[in-house]
């Protein structure tokens, strides 16, 4: 018995939609980020924010003063280098061994980035 014709145009019909949707996400899957070539900081750049830092963890939880650890500082990407960010010192910031690992490749939110520009204008 073959299918009838109204069938056959409604799997025509889903076909022809599907395939324009698999082909987009197909190419959004494939997209590549833009990254800086330069993975890791120099050691200038990190001199020059740990020194803007003024040799302290740039960390500061909303509640609490800013995090007191002045030694094992690490420069860290503010907007993660995997996910596009430059290895700058305009994307740069001082954090300590913990506070790195535990933001590790997260993104921050506006809200902190804005109140460490506001912190950094207190200390530079």
């Amino acid at each position: 018995m073959a299918p009838s014709p109204d069938s056959l145009i409604a799997l025509a019909a889903t076909l022809l939609a599907f395939i324009p949707l698999a082909l987009i996400a197909h190419a959004i899957g494939r997209r590549r980020r833009w990254r800086d070539p330069q993975r890791l900081f120099t050691w200038e750049q990190k001199k020059t924010l740990l020194a803007r830092a003024r040799w302290r963890c740039e960390h500061k939880h909303p509640l609490w003063p800013r995090c007191r650890a002045v030694t094992g500082l690490q420069a860290d990407h503010i907007v993660p280098w995997s996910r596009g960010g430059a290895t700058a010192l305009g994307n740069g910031a001082a954090l300590c061994q913990r506070h790195n690992a535990r933001k590790s490749n997260r993104m921050p939110s506006p809200l902190y980035r804005w109140r460490l520009r506001q912190r950094r204008r207190k200390y530079s």
